[in-house]
């Protein structure tokens, strides 16, 4: 895969110095550029190409917001600032994250799942050719058992354990969320919660905060709510 490539328009220092770290551990992104100042940065993102523009918000001379809105054609844009208040303001200008400063390596990654899960480039690790396993063994109790991936409707997360609630019964299992979340077939399942991963062909209705899963309502983590809507109009009519 082509490398993804990156700025980083952030005046603080160690903001920019974090962010440089953590792209240099992800072999698929390449950073262009770094800038403290973002009128330079607006003159360098109109006459190069660039796929992914990490943006802070309040910066002295131009704001963040104000020059992503000057740019005809915008990067994809993961926004990076201490201030929560311009979160939704990012949304609406199709930022695929948001992310809160000081910003953990765990976070960053987050986004950078959110950008994949969008379609907006392809990863190297899950290529699209890659056919998903029919159904996966799981640990429960003193036993392996086979689970259909295709009948699982929902899991939720218990502490140290998982409970797997599928079309045909109930699995629970000695197991954390962040690695099934890894594991599973990102294009057969989503994360909604920090409780809760669903089967994508299992959503019946999404309402402003919650989706219907086999009659049952999943609360929806307000972080994934931009990413489940734009999942959702990709398959709207």
């Amino acid at each position: 895969m082509k490398k993804i490539r990156c700025v980083i328009v952030e005046d603080e220092a160690i903001a920019r110095q974090i962010l440089d770290k953590y792209l240099a551990e992800l072999s698929d992104f390449e950073l262009l550029a770094t800038f403290d100042n973002p009128v330079l940065a607006q003159t360098y993102l109109r006459e190069n190409a660039v796929d992914l523009l990490f943006l802070d918000i309040e910066m002295p001379g131009l704001n963040g917001l104000s020059l992503l809105r000057s740019l005809q054609t915008p990067p994809r844009v993961i926004i990076t600032t201490a201030y929560r208040e311009y979160a939704l303001e990012g949304y609406d200008l199709n930022a695929v994250d948001y992310l809160l400063k000081p910003i953990s390596f765990e976070r960053f990654q987050t986004a950078l799942y959110k950008l994949f899960e969008l379609n907006a480039f392809t990863p190297k690790i899950a290529p699209a050719t890659e056919a998903a396993p029919a159904f996966l063994y799981f640990k429960s109790g003193n036993k392996w058992v086979q689970v259909f991936l295709d009948d699982i409707l929902y899991i939720e997360g218990l502490s140290n354990y998982v409970k797997i609630v599928g079309s045909k019964g109930t699995t629970v299992v000695y197991q954390k969320m962040s690695y099934l979340e890894e594991k599973l077939p990102n294009r057969l399942f989503l994360r909604i919660h920090k409780s809760y991963i669903v089967g994508l062909n299992k959503i019946k209705a999404l309402y402003s905060n919650e989706l219907e899963v086999d009659g049952k309502l999943l609360p929806v983590g307000e972080k994934y709510r931009p990413l489940i809507k734009a999942l959702i109009e990709q398959q709207s009519i």
